[in-house]
């Protein structure tokens, strides 16, 4: 794992993005976290990052225009991130209790970027663990 001055030179934490005409290239799911790749219009490369994850569904999200995400909250629960494709119907659909957003620096990957992120979750866990 990269200590925060490595990850700073590789990721920038950002307040928000623009979906419009930008794709999904990757979702990866684990126990409570979900790690979204995402390449804006003008080919910036993001890694968004959900925690609190109560539920995904998702319905040809990768690599399909996207252009809307909204994120919505009624105030009890988690929050409901979507992208929205162009006939407006949703391919990707987050309940999550937070969201951060990072852009890869100009020589990382993305998928490099979302390791750098964090794997703690990948592989190795066990239900029990979750469910605590």
């Amino acid at each position: 794992m990269l200590n925060a001055a490595e990850l700073e030179k590789i990721m920038e934490e950002l307040k928000n993005f623009s979906a419009c005409d930008g794709h999904i290239e990757s979702v990866l799911i684990g126990c409570g976290t979900v790690k979204v790749s995402f390449q804006t219009w003008d080919a910036q490369k993001l890694v968004i990052v959900y925690n609190g994850v109560e539920s995904v569904r998702e319905s040809h999200a990768v690599f399909g225009d996207v252009a809307e995400y909204r994120q919505t909250a009624d105030g009890e629960g988690p929050a409901v991130y979507e992208f929205f494709d162009t006939d407006g119907e949703p391919v990707l659909s987050i309940a999550a209790e937070s969201m951060q957003i990072y852009k890869a620096g100009e020589n990382a990957e993305v998928d490099e970027a979302l390791f750098d992120v964090g794997v703690e979750y990948i592989g190795g866990q066990r239900q029990r663990e979750f469910l605590k």
